[in-house]
C-alpha cells in the first residue's frame, strides 16, 4: 500500500469520529483528501489543519484571557531588528557593533537563530559563552536572547515557541493524524504531544523514489535543452501535440524563482490555462511595478526618468482631468530638474511666465505632498515608508486587474501588522532595502492547490501531491538538486552541541531536506517527463544533469551499471528553442517556429524565403533597401539626396527649414547635412534630460550660460555700459560672481558640498583669468549682448556682396572700439581653442560666424547712426578660462566676397536637397542623433570620390575644401 491506501485505512478505522489530518500546508492536506476520495470514494470528518493553526485555534481563548497576544515571525524579524540596534548603541564593543552592519541579511540571521534556540527550549540562561569557538559572539547572543525574552514579557507578548505554556488537551473523541514532518523542532513536537496526547497517529511517507516499487513502474520521458527558456518551450510543444487533457499535467520546478516567469510568459503567450502554488511576484501587476519603482526614485536620489518611465508605462497616474500622462512626460523633461528633491521644490515653484506654469503649479502640489512625508537626513523608518508606499499607491497608482487589488491588500495587511512593532530611524538607504525586502514577500496569483482546466505548477518543495497522470519535472541540473551542508556561522555544529542535543546538526538537516524530496517523489504516478538546461546563457558555461536523473534512468531501464555517459546518450542532442526537427508531427508555438518551418523545405534544407519575408513585413523590406543603398556607390535618397528641383525654390536666400539664416545652423549644415536635415527640417530634438552625476553640479552650458552674465554684468559697470573707458575692480568682479554662484544653487542644487565648492572654486580661477585679461586691454568695450535686428524687433536684412541678400538674427557677446571707426566682435567660448586653429579661416564651411556678425554690426552701427563711418575690421574667439588658456583667436575681416561665395554654395545644396552625412567621423562622437544614424558617415566616405556622385556633389565638396 501507497501514502494514500495507508492515510484512508486509518480514516475508515473509525468513519464517524472526529479526525484532523495535520500536514506540512493545507493545499498538501487538502490534495491528498482528493486522491483518497478519487480512489476510495468521499470521505467524511476529517479536518485539514497545519501545526500552526492548530495552536493558534487551541490557545487563542486562553491568551486573550490574560491579555496575551501572539507575534508572528515576521514581526519578530522587527523585534529583533529593535533589540540588535539597541544593543549596537549601548556596547560599541560587542559582537556586531555597527548599525551600518544591520543590513537585512545580517538580521534576518540573527533572527532565524534566535528562533532555532527558542524552538529548541533554549533559554538565554543555558547560552553560555564558553560553548562557542568565539566567546564573544557567544555572549552576544546570549545577550540578544536575553532581551528577547525581556521584550516578550515587558509587552505582554508571545511567540511560537511560548505558546506551549497555554496548549491544552484537545477531545478525546478527536483522533490526530500527522504525516511525519521531516524537520520538526524539539518544541513543535511537544505542541502536537500535549495537544493529542494518546490520540496522535503518524502515518510515514513511502520509501524513498529509488526504493519505491510503484514508482519504478511509472513511464519516464527525458530531454535536455540549450537553456531554461528552450527546455520550457519544448516541455510546452509535447505538452501541445499529446491529446492528453492540459489538466492531467503538474510541472514541479526544481528553482520556482528561475523559472515561473519563464513559465508564465510562455504559457500566456500560448493562451494556456495554469495555476501556481507559490503565485507570482508582484512585479507581474502594475501595482507591484510601480510600488518598486518609486523606491527606485527613491534610492537613486529622486531622478526624474524614474518618474517618466513610471508614467510611460501606467505605473503612475497624477490625478487630474486636464492633463494627460503625455503631458506630465512633457513638463518633467522639459523642467531640467533632473534629480533631488531641492531641485523639484526650486525649479517648479518658480515663476517664469511661461505657458506650462498652471500644470507646473499642479506638478509641484502633488510632489510636494510626497516630500511632506519623507523626512530628510535619517530620520527614515520602515513604519513610515510603508504607510507612505500604501498612501502613494491609493492615490498615485492606477489599478488595472484583481493582481493590483491582491497587492494593494497585502500591503495594508503588512501595514497593519508591522505599525504595531516601533522600528528605530535609520538612512534612506536602508529603509528602502529593508521596504523591497517586505515587497518581495507579496505574491499574486497564488493557488496553492490544483483546479480543473489548468496546468498546475508547483514547487519540489510542495509539489507531488496532486495525484495527476502526467509529472513534469523541470530543472533537474546538479546545482538545483545539491542541497549545501554549509555550516552555520552563527551556530556551528560543535557550538550546536555544546548548547543543546535538541539543536539540529547541519549535516542532519541536509539528511532530513533530501530524504523529504526523495520521500515525495514517490508519490507520483503515470507519466514522468524529466528535463534540464545543459546551458546557462547567464553564466556561459555548461550544466550538467542531477544525479537523481541518472537514478531515474537506471529505474526505467533496470541496469544499476548505467552512468551519466549512459545518460548522455538516451538524452541525445539538447532541444533548442525553436522546434525544426518535428516539422510533421507538431505544429508551430508561435510565429517564431511558423516562419522557420515555412522557410525549410521537407528535406530540412534553407530556401530563400525573402520575397515571403518582404511581403509580410513591408518595413522590413524597406529597411533592407535601405541598408543596400546606403553600402552602395551611388547616392540616394536613404543617403540624405533628396534631388530636389531646384525650380521651385524662390533663390538662394531661402534657407530650407529656416524663416531666417542662423549661423550655428549653418555652421552646422556645413558640418554634416544629416545633423542639419534632422534638427531643421524634420525639427526633430534630442531630449535634454539631466542626469544625476555625483561628480558635478552645473552642466557645461549651464557654467558656460553663468560666466558669459558674469563678463556681461561686470564690464557693463566699470565702462557705465560702454560709455567710458574700463576702471576694473576686482572686488566688484567677485561680488558679481558671488551673486551668480547664489542665484545659480537656489534653482539648481548641487549633489553635494565638496562638489559645490570644487566648481566655485573653478568658476573664480575662470574670471580669475579673464579679469587679468582685460586688466592688460586698451581698447573701449561698447556693447554687450548686442540683438542684431532692426528697430522693429525684426531679423536684420544682410546686404552680401554679389548682390545676395539675406535675413539673419543672432546676439553677439560683445563688441569693442580698436580704433577711429574700427571695431572688433568677441565671441566668448568657454571650452578648448583646439578646432579654432589660426589657419582656418572658414573651415570648411563650418566658422562662418566671425565673418557674418562683422558684417552684421557694421551695418548696424552704420544704420542705427551709432557710427555711420564704422568698420568691423577684426573677429575674435576668446577662451577666457582655464580650459582656454586665456587664449584668443582672431580674424582679419578682409574675404567677405568669398563669404558671399560659401553662402551661395551651401544654400544652393540645401536647396537642392543635399543632406549628406559627415566628412569628418569624429563630428559623429558627440552628436544627438548617432542613435539614428550609426555609421552612416563611415558608409558614406568612399561615395564623395565616387564619379557617379561628382555632379551632385560638386558644389558642396568646393565649399569643403575652403579653409
Amino acid at each position: 500500500m501507497d501514502l494514500v491506501d495507508r492515510l484512508y485505512q486509518k480514516i475508515k478505522e473509525d468513519p464517524l469520529s472526529p479526525k484532523v489530518l495535520v500536514t506540512s500546508s493545507y493545499a498538501q492536506g487538502h490534495q491528498l483528501l482528493e486522491q483518497v476520495s478519487g480512489r476510495y470514494g468521499s470521505i467524511f470528518n476529517v479536518e485539514v489543519q497545519t501545526l500552526q493553526g492548530l495552536v493558534r485555534d487551541n490557545t487563542k481563548l486562553i491568551l486573550a484571557r490574560r491579555r496575551l497576544r501572539f507575534i508572528d515571525e515576521e514581526q519578530l524579524f522587527w523585534v529583533v531588528h529593535q533589540i540588535m540596534m539597541q544593543v549596537a548603541e549601548a556596547e560599541p564593543q560587542c559582537y556586531i557593533d555597527k548599525k551600518s552592519m544591520l543590513n537585512p541579511g545580517i538580521v534576518n540571521k540573527i533572527h532565524q537563530t534566535l528562533v532555532e534556540l527558542r524552538m529548541a527550549g533554549v533559554r538565554s540562561e543555558e547560552v553560555r559563552a564558553e560553548c562557542f569557538t568565539n566567546k564573544q559572539k557567544g555572549a552576544y547572543l546570549q545577550q540578544l536572547l536575553a532581551r528577547y525574552e525581556a521584550y516578550l514579557r515587558e509587552n505582554a507578548l508571545t511567540d511560537a515557541a511560548g505558546l506551549e505554556e497555554f496548549c491544552v488537551p484537545s477531545g478525546e473523541e478527536t483522533l490526530f493524524i500527522l504525516l511525519q514532518p521531516a524537520d520538526w523542532s524539539k518544541i513543535e513536537w511537544r505542541l502536537i504531544e500535549k495537544i493529542a496526547g494518546k490520540r496522535l497517529c503518524v502515518i510515514d511517507f513511502d520509501a524513498p523514489f529509488y526504493d519505491n516499487e510503484q514508482f519504478s513502474n511509472n513511464s519516464f520521458t527525458m530531454f535536455r535543452a540549450t537553456g531554461s527558456l528552450a527546455e520550457v518551450r519544448e516541455g510546452l510543444r509535447r505538452m501541445l501535440a499529446d491529446p492528453e487533457p492540459l489538466d492531467h499535467t503538474e510541472i514541479i520546478l526544481s528553482d520556482y524563482e528561475r523559472y515561473v516567469p519563464v513559465i508564465f510568459s510562455q504559457v500566456e503567450a500560448l493562451g494556456v490555462e495554469c495555476t501556481f502554488s507559490n503565485g507570482l511576484p508582484m512585479t507581474f501587476c502594475t501595482m507591484g511595478r510601480a510600488l518598486l519603482a518609486i523606491l527606485d526614485w527613491i534610492e537613486a536620489g529622486y531622478p526624474v526618468t524614474k518618474l517618466t518611465e513610471m508614467l510611460r508605462h501606467g505605473c503612475l497616474r497624477i490625478p487630474d482631468m486636464q492633463a494627460a500622462a503625455g503631458d506630465w512626460i512633457r513638463l518633467l523633461e522639459r523642467s531640467g530638474i533632473g534629480w533631488g528633491r531641492k531641485r523639484y521644490t526650486a525649479i517648479l515653484r518658480s515663476e517664469n511666465g511661461d505657458e506650462e506654469q498652471e500644470l507646473k503649479k499642479k506638478l509641484y502640489d502633488h510632489i510636494q505632498s510626497w516630500f511632506d512625508r519623507l523626512p530628510e537626513g535619517d530620520g527614515w523608518t520602515p513604519n513610515m515608508l510603508l504607510a507612505w508606499l500604501l498612501d502613494f499607491a491609493q492615490k498615485y497608482v492606477p489599478v488595472h486587474s484583481v493582481d493590483d487589488c491582491t497587492v494593494k491588500s497585502a500591503l495594508q495587511d503588512w501595514n497593519q501588522r508591522i505599525s504595531a512593532i516601533s522600528t528605530e530611524p535609520m538612512s534612506p538607504e536602508w529603509a528602502v532595502r529593508y521596504m523591497k525586502e517586505i515587497l518581495n514577500y507579496i505574491r499574486i496569483r497564488v493557488d496553492a492547490t490544483p483546479k480543473p482546466g489548468a496546468i498546475h505548477v508547483a514547487s519540489i518543495h510542495n509539489g507531488c501531491f496532486s495525484g495527476r497522470c502526467r509529472t513534469w519535472i523541470v530543472g533537474m541540473d546538479e546545482h538545483a538538486w545539491s542541497i549545501p551542508a554549509m555550516q552555520d556561522p552563527l551556530l556551528l555544529d560543535e557550538e550546536r552541541t555544546a548548547v543543546s542535543n535538541d539543536l539540529q546538526l547541519v549535516k542532519e538537516k541536509t539528511k532530513k531536506i533530501r530524504s523529504g524530496r526523495d520521500t515525495r517523489l514517490s508519490l507520483v504516478r503515470g507519466e514522468v517527463w524529466l528535463s534540464y538546461a545543459s546551458y546557462d546563457p547567464a553564466e556561459k558555461d555548461n550544466s550538467n544533469p542531477a544525479f537523481e536523473m541518472l537514478q531515474m534512468l537506471r529505474l526505467q531501464s533496470g541496469d544499476d551499471t548505467q552512468d551519466f555517459n549512459a545518460l548522455a546518450t538516451f538524452l541525445g542532442p539538447p532541444c533548442s528553442f525553436m522546434d525544426l526537427m518535428h516539422q510533421g508531427e507538431r505544429g508551430p508555438n508561435d510565429e517564431l517556429e511558423a516562419w522557420a518551418k515555412y522557410l525549410r523545405n521537407l528535406k530540412g534544407a534553407g530556401i530563400d524565403g525573402g520575397h515571403a519575408l518582404a511581403e509580410a513585413y513591408p518595413n522590413l523590406a524597406q529597411g533592407h533597401r535601405a541598408s543596400l543603398h546606403r553600402h552602395g556607390e551611388e547616392l540616394s535618397n536613404y543617403d540624405g539626396w533628396l534631388n530636389i528641383d531646384v525650380s521651385t525654390t524662390s533663390g538662394t536666400e531661402e534657407v530650407p527649414g529656416q524663416r531666417v539664416i542662423s549661423v550655428s545652423q549653418l555652421e552646422k549644415y556645413a558640418a554634416c547635412g544629416l545633423q542639419y536635415y534632422f534638427y531643421s527640417i524634420l525639427k526633430l530634438r534630442p531630449k535634454e534630460i539631466p542626469t544625476f552625476d555625483r561628480s558635478r553640479w552645473l552642466q557645461a552650458d549651464e557654467r558656460g550660460m553663468l560666466l558669459h552674465d558674469v563678463f556681461r554684468k561686470y564690464l557693463e559697470e566699470v565702462t557705465e555700459s560702454g560709455t567710458k573707458p574700463p576702471q576694473h575692480d576686482r572686488s566688484k568682479l567677485q561680488m558679481i560672481i558671488d551673486q551668480a554662484i547664489e542665484n545659480a544653487a537656489q534653482s539648481i542644487p548641487a549633489p553635494s558640498q565638496h562638489v559645490f565648492k570644487k566648481e566655485c572654486e573653478e568658476i573664480r580661477r575662470d574670471a580669475d583669468i579673464f579679469y587679468r585679461n582685460e586688466a592688460r586691454k586698451t581698447d573701449q568695450p561698447c556693447f554687450f549682448e548686442l540683438e542684431l535686428a532692426g528697430s522693429d524687433g525684426e531679423p536684420m536684412e544682410l546686404a552680401l556682396p554679389g548682390g545676395i541678400r539675406i535675413k539673419l538674427k543672432g546676439f553677439v557677446d560683445r563688441v569693442d572700439r580698436i580704433g577711429p571707426n574700427q571695431y572688433r566682435i568677441i565671441d566668448y567660448k568657454t571650452g578648448s581653442p583646439k578646432k579654432y586653429a589660426s589657419s582656418g579661416y572658414f573651415s570648411g564651411g563650418t566658422q562662418l560666424q566671425h565673418a557674418l556678425y562683422a558684417i552684421a554690426v557694421e551695418q548696424w552701427l552704420r544704420e542705427t547712426g551709432r557710427d555711420t563711418e564704422a568698420r568691423v575690421t577684426e573677429a575674435e574667439y576668446a577662451f577666457p578660462t582655464e580650459r582656454g588658456r586665456g587664449e584668443h583667436v582672431r580674424r582679419i575681416q578682409n574675404r567677405r566676397e568669398e563669404l558671399a561665395g560659401i553662402l551661395s554654395r551651401l544654400v544652393e545644396s540645401m536647396n537642392r536637397g543635399l543632406f549628406i552625412p559627415a566628412k569628418d567621423t569624429r563630428t559623429c562622437t558627440w552628436c544627438d542623433y548617432k542613435a539614428v544614424c550609426g555609421s552612416h558617415a563611415e558608409w558614406s566616405a568612399s561615395k564623395r570620390g565616387a564619379v557617379a556622385n561628382a555632379d551632385t556633389l560638386g558644389t558642396l565638396l568646393e565649399v569643403e575644401g575652403i579653409d
